[in-house]
């Protein structure tokens, strides 16, 4: 069985990043002792500025935000669909452990992303650790191959990071059918309790994956309607 995975994610609240990287709760500069803990700074202007890069750069790491959404296609060995999945909700702890728990019924032989090897995965792991969700199985994510994983954005740019390509553009250039929407959006649609659209946009996001997959090896894919007919939409409080 081969899989198809992708996540949405929301950044901690600045006051939980502050806590976690040990910085003042409050306040809009950082203290001096840790400031020096963490980058070199002259001016109280350039702390500032320094503070709120990291804090940008943070969106990405498991280490401070979390998951909110996990999109998954199942396909047999022939790559045809054998359903879709996708989990969402406020508890994380739950999501994941629905989510390894459905994976180690499934064994996937081969998993499917884009970026999953320097985002999706990675993120996976850490927030697993995090609420000890013993991972089913483990998902070797070792660069300069495509087995287990088959990252498109890593094989599209031959592992060099001055060729990252985003999905949507890898899908206007292969000529498959795009995202429907943009990451950018998922963190004002969760603030306003959208949970189910964001699912939706999720598994659109791993129909674009399949697709350019597809395309990658020369293999025409299924539509969109049939990949994704009758999706699992489980909403996890």
């Amino acid at each position: 069985m081969k899989v198809v995975l992708d996540i949405e994610t929301v950044q901690a609240p600045r006051e939980e990043w502050a806590r976690l990287v040990g910085l003042p709760a409050t306040g809009d500069s950082l203290a001096l002792e840790n400031a020096e803990d963490l980058f070199t700074l002259g001016e109280a202007e350039e702390r500032r500025r320094s503070e709120e890069e990291l804090y940008q750069r943070s969106a990405f790491d498991g280490t401070f935000s979390r998951i909110i959404c996990i999109g998954m296609i199942a396909f047999t060995d022939a790559m045809e669909p054998q359903g879709a999945i996708c989990w969402y909700g406020p508890n994380e702890k739950e999501l994941l452990a629905q989510f390894w728990a459905r994976l180690a019924q499934a064994r996937p032989s081969l998993f499917i992303t884009h970026n999953g090897l320097g985002f999706d995965l990675p993120f996976i792991k850490k927030r697993s650790i995090i609420y000890q969700v013993k991972p089913a199985i483990e998902i070797s994510m070792a660069k300069f191959r495509t087995d287990p994983v088959y990252d498109t954005m890593a094989v599209w740019s031959n592992w060099e990071s001055r060729g990252w390509i985003k999905l949507d553009v890898l899908a206007r250039v292969l000529n498959v059918e795009g995202k429907s929407g943009s990451g950018k959006e998922v963190a004002s649609m969760w603030a306003k309790g959208q949970g189910k659209d964001i699912a939706e946009y999720c598994l659109q996001d791993t129909y674009v994956t399949y697709a350019c997959y597809c395309r990658m090896n020369f293999r025409q894919p299924l539509s969109r309607e049939v990949v994704l007919l009758h999706p699992e939409m489980v909403e996890v409080k």
